[in-house]
């Protein structure tokens, strides 16, 4: 994953992975069958370690308010914890074959909550009713997935703060004053 982090998924090479193993290639592809099988699995290894017990997480809160907010604010952190997800996501996303697209099915997951919290704000006016969920969601998930590109994991003790700025922002962003959708810092509180 250091390999990967520092040169990206496809300007690492399988001399690079054996250097740095300090194994030869037979022994790598008796474990993995290519590159792409060893990506999957670091990929499938932070799936099942981190993005399912978060998804498990989101999918008990029933209240709509308080489910948005747990997604903006923990992934924001995850984001900030977890600097291989610069690659896994954005290298990822490009790869198409059978491996990758049980990848894509579980972020996916994610997406669809997102949606699904976002329709149901619709529904009961705390948010504008005319934003396309699936745009909404993906500009969420876009702003917070961009933090890898920009974010010193070196200097983790902003992880809060920068999570807290994201959800001000999404937040504020949702709650249109205009159209009578206001929600007060104090309501915000309360929710």
């Amino acid at each position: 994953m250091e390999l990967f982090l520092e040169k990206g998924y496809s300007a690492t090479s399988t001399n690079d992975i054996c250097a740095a193993a300090k194994i030869n290639k037979p022994t790598l592809y008796y474990y993995f069958e290519s590159k792409r099988h060893l990506f999957f699995e670091a990929h499938n290894k932070h799936i099942q370690e981190v993005l399912k017990p978060y998804l498990a997480r989101i999918a008990s809160i029933a209240d709509p308010w308080e489910r948005l907010t747990f997604i903006i604010r923990e992934f924001t952190k995850i984001v900030c914890r977890y600097p291989e997800l610069r690659v896994l996501t954005h290298e990822s996303m490009s790869i198409k074959d059978d491996y990758f697209e049980l990848i894509r099915e579980e972020w996916k997951k994610h997406y669809l909550l997102l949606c699904d919290t976002i329709v149901q704000l619709q529904s009961s006016n705390t948010i504008p009713p005319d934003l396309k969920p699936s745009w909404v969601a993906l500009l969420i998930l876009g702003m917070i997935t961009w933090i890898t590109f920009w974010f010193d994991y070196d200097r983790t003790e902003y992880t809060d703060d920068i999570a807290e700025t994201a959800l001000r922002m999404i937040l504020f962003g949702l709650t249109d004053r205009k159209a009578s959708f206001a929600v007060t810092q104090e309501e915000m509180g309360k929710r």
